[in-house]
């Protein structure tokens, strides 16, 4: 039976479950975003000690890595925390819903992006034509009677 098959509720766990699921060590994921280039600059602290610095293009392309990385973690009883700096939100003890979730994020925001494109691409930019009002007869508009003529 292997560990990810069992569902444990940690929020009141036995004895024996505190000592099957602890933590060895603490894994932090600083994300950070470089606004001259546009990228995102995925820094990776374990222990408190930096390891590890990576550059990805997307948000899809963070979560990707954050849950290789949790992957990997979780086989070696680490605990993964992810600290988005340019944001300013933290998520503790990631999971695969976290990931997941925040890879859903990144695709709709991609989505939304070659959608955004794909409008400007076929949107034919027109130049407005400037065109002289027509002018109106004043006998149309409003027919002078004979009682009103005053030659």
């Amino acid at each position: 039976m292997s560990r990810e098959n069992i569902i444990v509720d940690m929020q009141s766990p036995t004895p024996f479950d505190e000592y099957r699921y602890k933590v060895e060590s603490n894994v932090e994921i600083f994300i950070s975003r470089d606004i001259a280039s546009r990228k995102y600059i995925l820094e990776m602290k374990k222990n408190g000690e930096s390891s590890v610095s990576i550059e990805s293009v997307s948000v899809l392309q963070n979560w990707t890595l954050i849950e290789m990385i949790r992957e990997q973690a979780y086989r070696d009883n680490n605990q993964v925390d992810v600290h988005n700096t340019y944001k300013n939100t933290s998520y503790r003890r990631i999971t695969l819903a976290t990931t997941l979730t925040g890879r859903e994020k990144g695709e709709a925001i991609e989505r939304q992006a070659t959608r955004d494109r794909n409008i400007r691409r076929r949107m034919v930019v027109e130049t407005p034509v400037n065109r002289k009002p027509k002018k109106y007869d004043p006998k149309i508009l409003r027919p002078i009677l004979r009682e009103e003529k005053t030659w």
